[in-house]
């Protein structure tokens, strides 16, 4: 059985007013927006204490060329990034531990985009003397994207690099509205989209463990309403799973509005959880990104 970091609730990005065929049945459409207000001044430098509880860092490589801040898909922990942090060989992989889960699970989960910006900002900020970068995973993206908004406006160095994996861009991305089903409607639907593992029906005791933390993510990502603002300054690198009928191909390449540097759209074989599947070959891609070597 998966653990509760890789349940994988699936999301559906797809363009403004449109529904795919496939839409499951009994789910809603958002309509609460979340407001994402940048922060108006550099946020206070945290005591080391409160800082470390928000990430799980690799010791390799010893000379990093970077450090890569991941945030997982809904529902996700750090437990979904120790194979880059064993794999990596040019940057260092810290994987943001989100309140709800994990080491973490004696916290109320996060279920506002806007608050949780406000709360990463200068955790993240005190970690902008060295060069570093953003990666996140379909809910993940948005608030890696966010994020960078809101370092923007506290004064922050940008991020090397915007990596987005499963994410129509925001101006164009909807979710299904999942968050607040009652629980057997919710985990019908998250079994329905291939969010759940089949196996984790078995313990219904750790399914119920992990719903208040994935009721969150759900939320986040369902109320957010994108609002326009400058382009970033940072390059960003957009990952597509071929077979991904939750991103489209539109969806992906309207991250290049976003953004004032390059933007690359890399496709990979597989589905929404492609990058579970390809693991290697992703994080090799990203890694290019930041070395400069460029795709293969």
């Amino acid at each position: 059985m998966k653990s509760p970091d890789r349940a994988r609730p699936a999301h559906r990005g797809q363009p403004e007013n449109h529904r795919g065929p496939d839409s499951t049945r009994g789910c809603r459409r958002a309509s609460g927006p979340a407001r994402v207000p940048p922060p108006t001044r550099r946020s206070a430098v945290l005591p080391a204490h409160a800082r470390s509880r928000w990430f799980a860092s690799s010791d390799t490589p010893a000379d990093p060329v970077c450090e890569l801040l991941c945030f997982p898909h809904a529902g996700g922990g750090g437990a979904t990034f120790h194979g880059w942090q064993r794999a990596a060989t040019s940057v260092r992989v810290s994987a943001v531990l989100l309140p709800g889960r994990e080491r973490r699970l004696d916290e109320p989960a996060i279920a506002d985009l806007a608050e949780l910006v406000d709360a990463l900002v200068p955790v993240v900020g005190s970690r902008t003397h060295r060069r570093y970068a953003l990666y996140g995973h379909s809910a993940g993206a948005l608030i890696a994207f966010e994020l960078a908004r809101g370092l923007r406006a506290s004064g922050f160095p940008p991020p090397a690099l915007l990596a987005v994996a499963g994410c129509e861009a925001p101006q164009a991305v909807e979710f299904d509205r999942a968050h607040d089903l009652p629980r057997d409607e919710l985990i019908a639907w998250l079994a329905a989209t291939g969010g759940l593992d089949p196996e984790a029906l078995a313990y219904p005791a750790l399914v119920d463990l992990m719903l208040p933390s994935l009721r969150a993510d759900l939320a986040l990502a369902e109320t957010y309403v994108h609002r326009p603002g400058p382009p970033l300054e940072t390059p960003v690198l957009v990952l597509r799973g071929a077979d991904d009928t939750q991103v489209t191909v539109e969806g992906s390449r309207g991250w290049s509005a976003l953004t004032s540097r390059d933007c690359r759209v890399a496709d990979f074989p597989g589905g929404h959880f492609f990058v579970q599947e390809h693991e290697a070959d992703v994080l090799a891609t990203v890694e290019r990104a930041l070395t400069g070597e460029g795709p293969r």
